[in-house]
């Protein structure tokens, strides 16, 4: 039978482990799920055990519990995800653009059973493909098109590096370039590291006027294609670098981290209570590093994904500022940050997230750091929606005071909204276009409702509004006052009864307007001008029953 937690050491511990962890000084035959050394037959490689172990402050019945904590992270957050393992054949064709080493190496891989092609930069327009199926097209006075599986590129361009299968040795490292060649020779193996949700998706569907797009734009490589013809996402796994920029900058939370989806963040999240949280991302090397009393790892597989949600939901389950050590924050990652910071300097005048890009700027985060006890709040964040759960987060902060407004940045968008009451006929052709339930009809008392705090600010409901001088959007505002938390009532009007029948079809505003616009086509037929106070099923009774008059009327002179 497969055993869950493996701790493998050469030195005797100091002290016992949970009994669910296996201890062991030589390399065993045994399968394990989660171990802190890469040298065993394991799931998952989980290297924070190892530096908390070999670094923390914590007294030593702490660290028995915390150890424990740290395998128990790791396999709540694996039991939730949604990635998937692929595989793409690679054959042997190779393309190198390497300038006076074309004929050096080409030579040595022929020589390894490569198949070889070699071209300077001025031959190739374009390259277009995945890894394995590469088109390299060529300028007019060479071949036309190349079929190849992978790509060796000095100083490549953008549009080649965007392509997966492109490695520049310049920016790798000639050895890792090369060693990649021969690794991927067979077969390449690749993950979903993105889960989209279309029915919330700002971009898709959006004809009349592109809403949003963000994703594409952020993305490194040729892994989101965004057609406008159609405003329809195209994802391409093969492509994607898992880096999660994507997923920090989606204003609904259409796309999520499969290693790390939300639902798994918030299990996760819940092991942080009384405890800093150090985020350290799978891309950033960590070894000796004092760790003060009280400080937890946060391992994670990307560093680009982490949005507001993420950073309030781990704030207040564990009552501590953040602590982010990264070489790199991305765009949405990096509006994230300064949003939370600022609400938590308006609310309690402490820094929330720190961000560290080495040692001494870890050392000095680590020493002024203050407890956020006063920001605790649990709640269930499953199945919630990124906004919803924000939302809910952020009303319970505010509670009842005014924190003021503040702008939201470029690739975080929150909103509020403006109506016309006089102006707005109630069609609901605005609700119809929310696909995020920020505006909603409600027919128990003709109104519509509004929540900011749902809005992602596409301003699609701008668009579709029929009517002149109705709906303004208020762009790239969060009000930090409890009323943003409600629905409030944006427009409101009485129900008009059919003249002929007595039943309510419409609002009193709509048929008023409907009237203006047809009565001087109708000009003087009472009749005509009479349906349009008439319901669906009276229009054709009524204008019938005139048909029978009039006949009656021919008849009796006749």
């Amino acid at each position: 039978m497969q055993k869950e937690f493996l701790l493998y050491t050469t030195e005797p511990l100091a002290y016992p482990l949970d009994e669910s962890i296996a201890v062991c000084s030589e390399i065993p035959d045994s399968p394990y799920v989660i171990s802190n050394t890469k040298d065993t037959n394991t799931q998952i490689f989980a290297p924070e055990v190892d530096f908390y172990r070999k670094n923390t402050q914590d007294p030593l019945s702490e660290q028995i519990r915390n150890i424990k904590t740290l395998y128990e992270i790791r396999s709540s957050t694996y039991d939730l995800a949604q990635d998937m393992d692929y595989s793409q054949e690679v054959g042997k064709k190779l393309l190198i653009v390497l300038g006076e080493k074309n004929s050096e190496l080409k030579e040595k891989l022929d020589n390894d059973g490569f198949t070889c092609l070699a071209l300077s930069p001025e031959g190739i327009e374009d390259v277009n493909g995945h890894i394995g199926a590469l088109t390299v097209k060529t300028t007019k006075r060479m071949r036309g098109e190349l079929e190849v599986d992978q790509i060796l590129w000095a100083d490549a361009p953008d549009f080649a590096m965007k392509q997966s299968g492109v490695y520049d040795p310049e920016e790798i490292g000639w050895e890792k370039a090369i060693e990649t060649l021969y690794e991927n020779d067979g077969v390449f193996t690749y993950k979903n590291f993105v889960q989209y949700n279309p029915d919330i998706c700002q971009y898709k569907g959006r004809l009349l006027e592109e809403t949003c797009g963000k994703c594409e734009e952020v993305c490194p490589s040729v892994a989101i294609i965004k057609t406008d013809e159609d405003r329809q996402l195209h994802f391409s796994d093969v492509d994607c670098h898992g880096c999660g920029g994507c997923v920090s900058v989606c204003p609904s939370g259409a796309l999520d981290f499969t290693q790390m989806p939300r639902d798994a963040f918030a299990e996760a999240a819940t092991y942080f209570k009384g405890h800093t949280a150090l985020l350290l991302p799978r891309q950033v090397e960590i070894d000796d590093l004092p760790l003060p009393e009280g400080v937890l790892p946060f391992a994670m597989e990307g560093r680009k994904y982490l949005h507001e949600s993420h950073l309030l939901m781990l704030l207040q389950q564990s009552g501590n500022p953040l602590i982010f050590y990264t070489d790199f924050v991305s765009k949405g990652t990096g509006d994230a940050i300064r949003i939370i910071n600022e609400i938590f300097e308006r609310k309690y005048q402490k820094k929330a997230v720190y961000v560290c890009m080495n040692v001494s700027e870890l050392e000095a985060a680590f020493a002024v750091k203050e407890s956020l006890e006063e920001c605790r709040f649990e709640m269930d964040d499953t199945g919630l929606r990124k906004r919803e759960s924000f939302t809910y987060r952020l009303a319970h902060l505010v509670g009842e005071e005014d924190l003021g407004v503040l702008e939201t940045g470029e690739h975080i968008h929150y909103a509020d909204m403006q109506i016309n009451e006089a102006a707005c006929t109630l069609c609901m052709s605005c609700v119809g276009v929310c696909n995020v339930a920020a505006l909603t009809a409600h027919p128990e008392d003709n109104t519509l409702k509004f929540n900011p705090s749902l809005c992602t600010d596409c301003g699609y409901c701008e668009v579709a509004c029929p009517e002149k001088d109705c709906l303004e959007m208020v762009h790239d505002t969060l009000s930090l006052a409890p009323e943003y938390f409600k629905k409030r009532t944006m427009a409101h009007d009485e129900l008009f009864a059919c003249v002929e029948c007595g039943k309510e079809f419409a609002t009193v505003k709509s048929i008023e307007k409907i009237a203006t616009m047809m009565k001087p086509i109708f000009g003087e037929d009472e009749v005509k001008i009479r349906t349009l106070y008439c319901c669906a099923d009276c229009k054709p009774k009524v204008m019938f029953r005139d048909h029978l008059e009039h006949n009656m009327e021919g008849r009796k002179r006749v």
